[in-house]
């Protein structure tokens, strides 16, 4: 891609839609506040805090699911450079914050990933000076990357992914993405079929391997932290404020569309298993009073964990909308049945290795094709079920609530493919190993 015209036309553009972008970024939460920052403002002084004389690895994440995925190769990074300078950014708010969350011990110093304006991308990379920049799976900018090459810093591409949609917009926009993609030392795919692809977009076969998801060392115990965590699962119960004897389902980063199937579902099941727990865990923690509101309409008794237990109405309520962050991973730690969000309707859905790893029987929707190649391998090893409406959720529910040994069966046949899958980060650290050595 001739990289001027792109910013000839991204100019036009920015003058044209400046008043609209300016108030965007002053009412939106998810620009206020970090818009300055972006546009290369107090680089200086983040980049103070870098120690002299070490070489600077810089990971790139675009939002939540990304970040996830770079936690195990980054705490192996880590583990392999005990003295190189770790340096994290995340292009949302929401995958900023967790990176900061859960990634406090292993990374130096996190930095705002500039706008891809030239100046602002030049300005920002010339501050921290990396020695090597890592992106996790997708967030390609033509500026970002152009000054990367000119400068010969070397780039590669890990966890990549390339969906049938993607795939077919990368080839239309050949011109743009191919330069971009060209850039890459190495790219890491996650899948045979993915490498295949960009190759055939024309990249170098020499330069792409298929290495694995990272996703599937990301969800171990051991990777986030919780091997040493020998509490009993009664212990995690009471904190949501869930007894002992209840069989809990959550239904996990849902989204809008799939809750009333789901709470309409369980009203039925609630009848015939009176010990059946819900917890409905949105993708946007926002839209907790909304499904509050579709709960009531169909008379079920539900709290919010935002709501103290002392100011609720029904504070031993069987349905809890988990309308917090950070929280839902653990919860999958003690359910009993785990539906994956996002797949009932066109959204994409959503990772269901984190019920996987814990030896949980999983249902998805028809629509995962943000994780074809998991999804697959789940239903390959017939280790989670596919449900396309309530009637759908009701029976395959009815069953594993009356089949205890099926659920059981289902768990660990998740929980062995996700072992079997096990040292994917550690073959991107050896391609790291001979690029930055």
């Amino acid at each position: 891609m001739n990289i001027a015209l792109y910013n000839i036309f991204q100019v036009a553009g920015l003058i044209l839609l400046s008043p609209l972008l300016l108030v965007k970024a002053i009412i939106s939460p998810k620009y206020r506040g970090r818009i300055l920052l972006r546009l290369g403002f107090g680089i200086e002084e983040i980049t103070q805090k870098f120690p002299d004389r070490r070489k600077r690895i810089w990971i790139h994440a675009l939002s939540v699911g990304e970040v996830l995925s770079a936690q195990p190769l980054i705490r192996e990074l880590r583990k392999a450079y005990p003295d190189i300078t770790l340096i994290f950014s995340a292009s949302t708010k929401t995958g900023e914050e967790l990176s900061r969350e859960i990634m406090a011990r292993e990374i130096d110093v996190f930095v705002p990933f500039p706008l891809d304006l030239y100046r602002v991308a030049r300005k920002v990379i010339n501050s921290i000076g990396p020695d090597l920049f890592i992106l996790i799976e997708t967030d390609f900018w033509p500026n970002f990357l152009h000054i990367m090459d000119i400068k010969n810093i070397p780039a590669i591409l890990v966890n990549g992914r390339i969906s049938q949609s993607s795939f077919s917009r990368y080839r239309r926009l050949r011109f743009i993405f191919l330069p971009m993609f060209r850039i890459f030392r190495f790219i890491s795919m996650q899948t045979a079929a993915d490498a295949d692809r960009m190759i055939e977009l024309g990249v170098d076969a020499d330069r792409v391997k298929a290495l694995g998801n990272l996703k599937y060392d990301a969800v171990l115990p051991h990777t986030v932290g919780w091997e040493q965590e020998q509490r009993p699962t009664s212990f995690y119960r009471k904190q949501f404020g869930i007894s002992a004897e209840k069989v809990v389902w959550i239904a996990g980063s849902t989204h809008s569309g799939e809750e009333f199937p789901i709470l309409s579902a369980y009203k039925r099941l609630s009848l015939l298993f009176p010990d059946l727990f819900l917890v409905v865990a949105p993708r946007k923690v926002e839209r907790g009073r909304e499904i509050k509101e579709i709960a009531d309409s169909l008379g079920l008794t539900v709290r919010q964990r935002t709501s103290p237990f002392q100011d609720e109405e029904f504070p031993g309520a069987p349905l809890l909308i988990l309308d917090t962050m950070g929280e839902l991973s653990r919860m999958y730690s003690f359910c009993d049945l785990a539906f994956i969000g996002g797949s009932l309707v066109p959204d994409g859905g959503h990772n269901p290795l984190e019920p996987a790893a814990f030896g949980k029987p999983i249902l998805f929707g028809p629509y995962m094709d943000d994780f074809t190649e998991i999804a697959s391998d789940l239903l390959e090893k017939n280790a989670a079920i596919v449900c396309h409406d309530e009637d759908d959720i009701f029976a395959i529910l009815k069953q594993l609530l009356v089949d205890g040994p099926l659920r059981k069966e289902l768990g660990e046949k998740a929980q062995k493919l996700v072992l079997q899958h096990r040292g994917v980060s550690l073959r991107h650290l050896e391609i790291i190993h001979f690029i930055i050595d």
